[in-house]
């Protein structure tokens, strides 16, 4: 009687358990996603788990993070959507997506000191006619994103300097023509709006940087026009596609300037923004009634832009005054005060343009064992009187990432993946030079190097 009373009692606590198990529900119908991931890993210099630009390598001078290795791992890139289907309006269907992930507000696409914090990634709402789309809220930029490298790479942060794309508030409108033509055009948020890692921002810690973006009253444009077909078989979800894109926009940079007797003025000039973009991807050999195994394909992007604020971080060259007199002596900018109004009144700036891309080739020896490689470089266009400048040596000219991995799909939900890459960055200019017996000699190298390996493994539901 006693073991009947407590098997009794222990299902009467087991029920409330059980009635919502399974019943997570919505006003409309909604399917909850993402997936659970885990890399760990070893890098030859001293970085964590988001290596963007290889350090300094070590001169007369050791530098700790190029004479160290460092361990690393990580769980913060767990993800969690919903994607909801409501009612039909105005003769589409409606959606609406939203996405977060454990990694915490980003700066410049690196986990930030919150890592491990939910916050969103993606907020959007969609209408879907027949032959055309609208697209309202936070996702990624249409110009230069070519996501063929979505889950199949290991570091989240590889391709960073190279356009892989930023998600950002917009409204987008696309139409599809003859089936296989497709323009988009729309209008998107080129400043920081989540609080941190903005460009030239006087609120970083606000949820709505205020910049020269902002300042300049004027919104950004998007756009896109593009090719896509199936009559070369696909792979997977891509088909053969190739884009031209790009962004227009303005920025507003003010200067400071005293003009004596206790008094300033503020002098300001909007500088252009733009950049252009063309993508593609090409099935070289498709697979075969849905079977992967033999299929090959190459993929990539390539870019020219001018002050792309948060389309291309972390290695954008920032816009600078054209007017600073460079001393041929000392290399270093003169000060603005003192300025006479005439000086002031022809305070001029300018922005270095940028220019780069990548390309990704994939095989697929099964249809659940593939590899992957990418090749990515960027370069600032920088005049060498701005590489000399003092406040400029920590400056990025260029950087090169090669990635190699080899991925294996155990089911449906569970993928595994070993990843290398080689990491080259130079910088604008030397930290300093020795004396004594080293005269001369640089303390840190312009250039560094670095290389990762690492495991993986996802968890897709």
């Amino acid at each position: 009687m006693k073991k009947t009373i407590i098997i009794m009692l222990a299902l009467f606590l087991a029920l409330p358990a059980l009635s919502y198990a399974g019943s997570a529900t919505s006003r409309w119908d909604m399917t909850i996603g993402g997936y659970v991931k885990f890399d760990m890993g070893w890098a030859n210099q001293a970085q964590n788990q988001d290596i963007v630009l290889a350090a300094r390598g070590s001169g007369v001078s050791d530098n700790l993070a190029d004479k160290y290795g460092s361990f690393y791992t990580y769980a913060g890139e767990t993800r969690l959507n919903f994607l909801v289907r409501g009612p039909d309006a105005w003769g589409a269907k409606t959606s609406a997506f939203v996405e977060g992930h454990f990694r915490g507000n980003e700066a410049n696409g690196s986990a930030s000191s919150n890592a491990g914090t939910f916050v969103l990634r993606h907020a959007f709402m969609q209408f879907d006619w027949p032959s055309s789309k609208l697209v309202i809220g936070q996702t990624w930029q249409t110009w230069g994103i070519l996501p063929t490298f979505a889950n199949t790479m290991l570091d989240y942060n590889n391709l960073g300097p190279f356009l892989k794309g930023m998600r950002q508030p917009l409204v987008r409108f696309e139409q599809t023509i003859a089936k296989n033509w497709i323009w988009k055009l729309g209008l998107i948020s080129p400043t920081n709006t989540l609080g941190s890692g903005s460009v030239t921002n006087t609120g970083s810690n606000v949820s709505q940087g205020v910049d020269g973006y902002t300042m300049s009253n004027m919104p950004f444009w998007e756009g896109s026009f593009g090719w896509t077909s199936d009559k070369c078989g696909n792979i997977g979800p891509w088909q053969m596609l190739f884009a031209l894109e790009g962004f227009y926009g303005r920025q507003k940079n003010v200067a400071s300037v005293a003009i004596g007797n206790g008094i300033t003025t503020l002098q300001d000039k909007d500088v252009n923004s733009y950049g252009i973009s063309f993508k593609g991807f090409i099935p070289i050999i498709p697979e075969k009634k849905g079977n992967k195994a033999g299929a090959f394909s190459l993929s990539g992007m390539l870019f020219y832009t001018q002050n792309p604020g948060m389309f291309q971080t972390p290695a954008n060259a920032p816009t600078f005054n054209a007017n600073f007199a460079y001393n041929t002596v000392n290399s270093q900018t003169t000060n603005q005060v003192g300025l006479t109004p005439a000086q002031a009144a022809a305070i001029d700036y300018s922005t270095p343009t940028q220019y780069g891309g990548w390309g990704q080739l994939s095989y697929f020896f099964t249809d659940k064992l593939f590899i992957n490689g990418w090749y990515g470089y960027t370069r600032s266009n920088v005049s060498q009187a701005w590489m000399n400048a003092a406040a400029n040596t920590g400056a990025m000219v260029n950087t090169t990432q090669i990635i190699g991995n080899i991925m294996y799909d155990v089911n449906a939900a569970i993928r595994f993946g070993f990843e290398y890459t080689y990491y080259n960055t130079r910088y604008a200019g030397y930290t300093g030079f020795a004396t004594g017996p080293f005269a001369g000699q640089p303390l840190l190298q312009k250039d560094g190097t670095a290389q990762s390996f690492r495991v993986g493994a996802y968890y897709f539901f």
